[in-house]
């Protein structure tokens, strides 16, 4: 007969703390995923991008332009890393 093991007082009580995922949208849940991942933590420690040049257009647009290829943040799906929050 299995035994059913309720969750500790403790972990319920921290699941609040994760309450305002609900309101996040689809990008940024993956965002909180992934920059929790130990593997793309380590990826992006190891290509440490530094800050690429900003490029101004006349609309306000800002581009970033990578100064080289990132291959660890495309087997993300990305073309370079961020700077993580």
């Amino acid at each position: 007969m299995a035994v059913a093991h309720s969750p500790s007082k403790s972990v319920v009580s921290h699941l609040s703390d994760y309450d305002y995922v609900r309101f996040l949208t689809r990008s940024r849940v993956a965002w909180e995923y992934l920059r929790r991942n130990p593997e793309f933590r380590r990826d992006w420690r190891i290509s440490a991008p530094g800050r690429p040049p900003a490029i101004h257009l006349t609309d306000g647009t800002v581009l970033l332009r990578a100064r080289r290829c990132f291959l660890r943040a495309e087997a993300w799906g990305l073309c370079t890393f961020r700077q993580s929050q």
